[in-house]
């Protein structure tokens, strides 16, 4: 498909220099930061900032991915399938206030009414996982009368296959007919498809095959047309109805998903991953316009527009654009759609409805209204309490936002300066970083280059900053929250001591499968982040696609691009049956022969593993001198280092200790090596946590340890700027001259801080462990049994909460003396 460029619509408010400033500054100035609490809004542990325009009314469980409007008008249904429990949440359309919470075994995305308005259906998701006793999902039906659903369903529509080969996805009924139809999103063992129901006798009437992963479902006006988006395949399935066959397939952007009619015939699709909003002339079945969602022209992927809604009383597409907090307006009345500006909303806002006659605009926003600490995380020693309780996904809630609509156009010019206050990202980061108040080896400039030639990053597995670091002098730690000090970590804390502390680190993603997306790509795309809460929530089994692929691709694709060597440690790799390692992910596709075929990552001792690499490290210094040589360092080096995740206190396995110490030790044997190598004046070692997830921190859930090892290193110094995996992420970027993949990285704080102008060459000298490596764990062990029922095949397949409860009382004891408490911000609620 062909776009001539005049037909990508952008907003017109870009460039106003008093605004850009203003963003700079404010960036700038906050640096230090600490994620907490501000007039009207909260700083998010990313850098970011919200400060919602409309009014949070209701608190929901995560996930918040659509809203409905009762036909009727009297009530706001929302649905939520995240980590937390799923189901529906009733809101008054006059009062604002919740009067319904009906809980559902699964529920994902879908919602539907009968054409009567007597009836609602809601898609069942997957309910495959080991929370629920697995089942075949249906779909739901509800009764409705007078804003109340009926408090359970009245009946229920099911596949008659697999219960592991139906994800229910958007719902649709026809508006003439009593056929209801249904995206099945598809899994591992099963085909993409929609399936047609008569809703009378509630029986399937056929399957219709689609591309992959059907997300959402429109009717034409009469019927006679369905349009399916493919969130996997980049394109819309058109259906004719009467032969419930496939009959074209158009092609639109990377990811899309939410889908809207409007009453001319176009239809506006949201496609995540390349920000814009496709239009579809629906009777001539082409595109006919791309309107960018973005706050600035040039911006690379991360504003995930991921819901519609269409404002028929004043002609205006609202679009939420998730990773930006904010929405954009976009005036639809000619042909030629303009962007007027957008609005700041709250955390990740994933759904839209239009109520009281288009006088409301309600905002469901998938992580609320503000971070969290988990100072009472699972083996938090502070006795009960308030404040802190759980973990970085079951502290996570969702919320409902009420924005009225009165003089909207007018208040547009200043919620977009607010939007742009809150952003950190602008289009002159694409080629220049944000301002250093101090001389450092990072250039800021992009492909200007460094004395760093080669980078070697380590991501390890799920820690906090305070469950290693909180005993480190002079850093804000909180000691009494530490299991794994510096008995434990001697390598990491001499290191930390010896180059820098991090102490106001924090990682983008939640847990490993968003976590490795935004650890290797600055980003998660929507469908990773609807991916894994019910996942982890064990409500569901999901399968990969190529919509778990951010755009820009990884950082070694990046390094391709640009003629850097590069390899994998481990890194998105996964061994075979033969025991040789191959890419395990879609997107990985550049790995395929940049892969240490020996090096078994997850299940094998991180010692064993960095053994493969000091083998391989040997080979690339014996040819130091020879430029010639194909066995020479890479540019670019990524490792998975994991054992630090343990295994709990199951029988037989290594101690939590032991493994924890195995990594330590596996650090520090690169780190001296390297240190004491050729390559070591032109060398820079990164080391961060994929996700901090459940353990306890002060400060913040996603607060993490991280390590930057350099002969440019200012020795011996706190480093408190408030960075996050894509500041690790943009300083390695900087390093070796390429350019940021997402608006997170670019906007991100390089490590300006913690480099210096002068090389210090002095090497590092491995430290012993100073516990047993071998100690094993005996059936007498604390969490003995519980730790045998969890499965350790994969990471993060164990329940993390429970896994981490079972690590405070493994080490401290099971009756471990419990300090006074630390009282900290309260989280906002917007209740």
């Amino acid at each position: 498909m062909n776009i001539n460029p005049h037909m990508i619509h952008r907003s017109v408010l870009l460039f106003v220099a008093g605004w850009l400033g203003f963003s700079a500054m404010n960036c700038v100035a906050q640096t230090n930061r600490l994620p907490r609490p501000v007039p009207g809004g909260f700083d998010l542990p990313n850098g970011w900032r919200i400060t919602p325009a409309g009014k949070a009314i209701v608190e929901t469980e995560d996930m918040v991915l659509k809203m409905t409007v009762a036909p009727d008008g009297r009530a706001v249904i929302a649905t939520h399938g995240g980590f937390n429990p799923h189901g529906l949440v009733v809101i008054d359309a006059r009062t604002h206030q919740a009067v319904q919470r009906i809980g559902l075994k699964s529920t994902w995305l879908g919602l539907a009414w009968s054409p009567d308005g007597k009836t609602l259906y809601a898609s069942g998701g997957n309910a495959n996982g080991n929370r629920v006793k697995p089942t075949l999902a249906p779909v739901y039906e509800f009764s409705y009368a007078n804003g109340r659903l009926s408090a359970a369903p009245t009946g229920q529509l099911d596949e008659t296959i697999a219960l592991n080969q139906v994800y229910w996805s958007g719902l649709a009924h026809h508006p003439k007919r009593d056929l209801l139809y249904a995206a099945n999103r598809g899994t591992s063992a099963g085909p993409s498809n929609v399936v047609v129901f008569n809703t009378k006798t509630r029986k399937m009437v056929t399957r219709i095959p689609v591309e992959i992963n059907p997300y959402e479902l429109v009717f034409g006006p009469d019927g006679a047309t369905l349009f399916v988006s493919n969130w996997g395949s980049s394109s819309i399935s058109v259906i004719d109805t009467a032969a419930n066959r496939v009959t074209r397939v158009i092609h639109v952007g990377a990811n899309p998903n939410d889908m809207k009619m409007s009453a001319d015939g176009r239809l506006f699709v949201a496609c995540s991953n390349d920000n814009t909003v496709y239009v579809i002339d629906a009777k001539k079945r082409r595109v006919i316009e791309r309107l960018s969602t973005t706050l600035y022209p040039q911006s690379p992927e991360g504003s995930t527009p991921d819901a519609l809604e269409i404002d028929p009383v004043r002609k205006l597409l609202y679009v939420a654009n998730a990773d930006n907090n904010s929405l954009a307006v976009i005036s639809i009345a000619k042909p030629h759609s303009e962007v007027l500006g957008f609005v700041p909303t709250g955390w990740y806002p994933s759904a839209l409805a239009l109520a009281r006659l288009k006088r409301d605009l309600y905002i469901g926003n998938s992580k609320g209204e503000s971070g969290h600490s988990n100072i009472r995380g699972p083996e938090s020693p502070l006795p009960p309490g308030p404040e802190g309780n759980g973990s970085v996904k079951s502290l996570q809630k969702g919320s409902v936002e009420l924005l009225p609509l009165t003089s909207l156009r007018a208040k547009i010019p200043v919620y977009t300066r607010q939007v742009v206050a809150n952003t950190p990202y602008n289009d002159s980061q694409l080629t220049e970083s944000r301002p250093s108040s101090t001389p450092s080896i990072i250039p800021r400039e992009v492909g200007a280059g460094s004395p760093i030639q080669h980078v070697i990053y380590i991501i390890k597995e799920n820690r906090t900053y305070d469950q290693v670091f909180g005993d480190l002098p002079r850093a804000n730690g909180d000691a009494r929250l530490t299991i794994f000090g510096r008995k434990v970590t001697p390598n990491q804390h001499a290191l930390a001591e010896q180059f820098a502390i991090l102490d106001n680190l924090y990682c983008d993603g939640e847990v490993s499968i968003d976590g490795h997306s935004w650890s290797n790509g600055a980003y998660a795309t929507d469908f990773n982040e609807r991916r894994w809460p019910p996942e982890y929530g064990g409500f569901s089994q999901a399968t990969n696609s190529p919509a778990n692929t951010p755009s820009a691709g990884r950082l070694w694709d990046v390094a391709r691009r640009k003629g850097l060597t590069y390899r994998s440690y481990g890194e998105y790799a996964a061994r075979a049956s033969d025991g040789t390692t191959m890419e395990a992910a879609i997107g990985a596709d550049a790995l395929f022969g940049h892969v240490a075929k020996d090096y078994r990552g997850s299940g094998t001792r991180d010692t064993e593993n960095m053994k493969v690499f000091l083998r391989e490290f040997d080979e690339y210094e014996a040819n130091f001198d020879n430029p010639s040589a194909e066995k020479r360092l890479p540019n670019y080096i990524v490792m998975s280092l994991p054992e630090n995740h343990t295994n709990g206190t199951r029988p037989g396995s290594y101690t939590p200790v032991a493994m924890v110490a195995s990594n330590d030790l596996a650090v520090g044997m690169l780190v001296e090596r390297v240190s004491h190598s050729k390559y070591w004046a032109t060398t820079a070692i990164f080391i961060i946590e994929d996700d901090a997830q459940d353990g306890p921190d002060h400060v913040d859930a996603r607060r993490t340890t991280g390590l930057v090892i350099s002969p440019y290193i200012k020795r011996g110094m706190v480093d408190s700027t408030l960075y996050s995996t894509s500041s690790m992420l943009r300083t390695m970027e900087l390093l070796l001259g390429l350019p940021p993949m997402s608006q997170y990285d670019a906007a991100a704080m390089p490590m300006y801080a913690s480099f210096g102008t002068e090389a210090d060459l002095t090497p590092y000298t491995l430290l012993p462990a100073m516990v047993d490596l071998s100690a094993k764990n005996t059936e007498k062990s604390v969490g003995a049994r519980l730790s045998q029922q969890m499965d350790f095949s994969g990471l993060d397949r164990a329940p993390m909460h429970a896994l981490n409860e079972i690590l405070w009382k493994s080490v401290k004891g099971a009756d471990s003396p419990m300090p006074p408490p630390v009282h900290r911000y309260r989280a906002i609620t917007g209740e």
